[in-house]
């Protein structure tokens, strides 16, 4: 820091070397008192955190696992745990040829060229190796490949109960090995020594996550302050942003309006301590959607905005028409999302009948049986609903489409046979690409220099720049698990 003695010698024109923004650092700390020593901190309890814990305790170390909310796995259990692996013994049993040219060209097709090839390759040359390591804990798959939208062949292997069975498997094998687990203890701070190296963390211990607060990482004062010290590592594997409507309006105003089915826990506190000490920040502004029904059946239907009125081709992907959605709403000015409508025809057409169904018994999709309840329970003008769909229903006569939808793929859909089934069409905003940039040993990287930060490793959606404009689909557990053993077989070769 420059104090008032070296200031005045500037000033009288001694010369003095600038300080580093290393030694500007206001976490650095010479003498502390820690209540806690482990040899890695993992902040977060999601897969990747659990994989990497479950590889470090498998090698002996003391590991203490840290986790914000009152329960453990994050956005993990949430998720439908779909694994794309490379070579996977099922892959071989079934014949399926697949290379990593291959593996990569989806990757790159998906990332529109935005995703660091160096870490895709990680996720493919590892994703074989994590797949079995996982099993070796004892995560179950079924005994059956998926080919699933975006994989040139069927390469992804289903979870046996998703992502709560998976976690709950990962965490007894951690627990089993001595692992250790705090819930309700959130990072607030990264500790570094003179030298710069991370040495710890300061934290709150019986914190409550207040989910009425506008910013919990901001405003929630809960909890008792403690220091914990990790010889070897601290590695953040706490997610995404999806949650934190503040800083993701910063970064992109569009993601302002969008909904999130993540967990309550995904706010930008995590990110920032990293950022604070030198962490590169990439990626911010970029996205992944998740949508209601399954875009493959709009092209039956039709959407509507507040006014009635259509203003896209529905028949795209849940990337492309969840930005059209949301720029069209900025430009109405409006937070009221469009309208999905189908016919009964429509309707009958889907892919999944039974899950559309299930649409309806959850209450995500209403029946109607005339158009007046429908126009009524959406709050659209009847006129205007009645207008948009005769203009639809013209172009189906004329095969000529006013948004250039590719009518010979909708299997004679209309919009005049009842009942109708609609459901509100609200982008949600699943999965943030951006995050600290990482090297393929999840090393976080320093901006001033481009060097890791010692002792400081970022794994899973805390990493920016892996999967570029849009996510694969079933390539985030591969990546979440290979960077997890990465990050700890590179704390183990430091030993």
């Amino acid at each position: 820091m420059i104090n008032r003695r070296n200031f005045l010698k500037t000033l009288t024109g001694t010369t003095i070397a600038l300080p580093s923004i290393l030694n500007a650092n206001e976490n650095l700390k010479k003498d502390i008192k820690f209540d806690e020593i482990a040899d890695v901190i993992i902040v977060g309890s999601g897969v990747s955190a659990h994989i990497c814990a479950a590889y470090l305790v498998k090698n002996k170390l003391d590991v203490l696992m840290i986790e914000k909310m009152d329960r453990i796995g994050g956005n993990s259990v949430l998720s439908q745990q779909d694994f794309a692996v490379l070579n996977s013994d099922l892959q071989i049993k079934a014949g399926i040829k697949d290379s990593e040219e291959l593996f990569l060209n989806d990757l790159n097709k998906a990332g529109a060229g935005y995703n660091h090839l160096e870490h895709s390759l990680r996720i493919i040359r590892n994703s074989n190796e994590a797949y079995e390591f996982a099993k070796s804990c004892g995560v179950k798959y079924a005994n059956k490949l998926k080919f699933l939208g975006g994989h040139s062949v069927a390469r992804s292997v289903e979870t046996i109960g998703g992502g709560g069975a998976c976690i709950k498997a990962l965490h007894e094998f951690f627990l089993a090995n001595k692992g250790r687990f705090k819930n309700e203890t959130k990072s607030d701070e990264i500790i570094q020594d003179e030298n710069a190296k991370v040495i710890g963390i300061s934290v709150r211990e019986n914190y409550r996550f207040d989910r009425n607060l506008a910013n919990d990482d901001r405003q929630n004062l809960s909890g008792v302050k403690k220091n914990y010290k990790a010889r070897l590592a601290v590695v953040f594997a706490t997610g995404g942003f999806s949650r934190d409507v503040e800083f993701r309006s910063i970064v992109n105003p569009r993601l302002r309006l969008a909904k999130s089915p993540s967990s309550l826990g995904q706010t930008a506190g995590a990110l920032k301590q990293m950022l604070k000490i030198g962490a590169i920040a990439t990626q911010l502004a970029l996205s992944r959607f998740s949508f209601g029904i399954p875009t493959e059946d709009l092209i039956y239907g039709i959407m509507l905005d507040k006014n009635a009125k259509r203003f896209l081709n529905e028949d795209g992907d849940r990337q492309g028409l969840s930005n059209k959605i949301l720029a069209h709403m900025q430009n109405l000015n409006t937070t009221s999302y469009p309208t999905i409508i189908l016919d009964s025809t429509g309707f009958a057409n889907s892919h999944d009948p039974n899950r559309m169904q299930s649409f309806i018994i959850a209450g995500k999709m209403k029946k109607f049986d005339t158009l007046d309840e429908l126009a009524n329970y959406f709050k659209l003008n009847k006129d205007e609903l009645l207008k948009s769909m005769q203009i639809y229903e013209d172009g189906i006569k004329k095969n000529k489409d006013e948004f250039k939808k590719d009518l010979s793929k909708i299997k004679n859909s209309s919009m005049s046979k009842a009942p109708f089934y609609a459901m509100t069409a609200a982008p949600g905003l699943s999965y943030t690409p951006g995050g600290v940039w990482a090297d393929t040993n999840m090393r976080v990287l320093h901006i001033s220099n481009y060097e890791p930060i010692k002792g400081l490793y970022a794994i899973g959606e805390a990493t920016g720049g892996v999967h570029g404009q849009a996510r694969l689909t079933s390539c985030s557990i591969p990546d979440c698990m290979t960077s997890g053993i990465a990050c700890a077989k590179d704390i183990l070769k430091g030993i």
